[in-house]
């Protein structure tokens, strides 16, 4: 199963419609990790412009107006700095 790389911004939305983007965005992608608060590295069967759909009405449903939703597939071979050793651990998991 592939993974893409998830770059989101949702501004300030209420923890409550962030966190229903974010459930509903887990239920496709429940292999995921959250790089950064604005990175979230996702193992779906889903193609980068469905999945992107998706957040986007998943966010329209919350309430949410993203600043920006950018959605691509990570290559196999990754150069990476400041991964923790639970994140890196994730990545090889995914990768095999």
């Amino acid at each position: 199963m592939p993974l893409l790389l998830v770059l989101h911004d949702l501004g300030a939305p209420p923890a409550e419609a962030e966190e229903d983007f974010f459930y509903t965005f887990f239920g496709v992608a429940p292999d995921h990790w959250r790089l950064t608060p604005g990175a979230t590295l996702a193992r779906t069967d889903l193609s980068p412009g469905y999945l992107l759909r998706h957040l986007r009405q998943t966010a329209q449903r919350c309430g949410v107006t993203p600043r920006l939703l950018l959605v691509t597939p990570m290559p196999e071979e990754v150069a990476a700095h400041g991964l923790t050793p639970e994140g890196a651990a994730w990545l090889r998991e995914m990768r095999t």
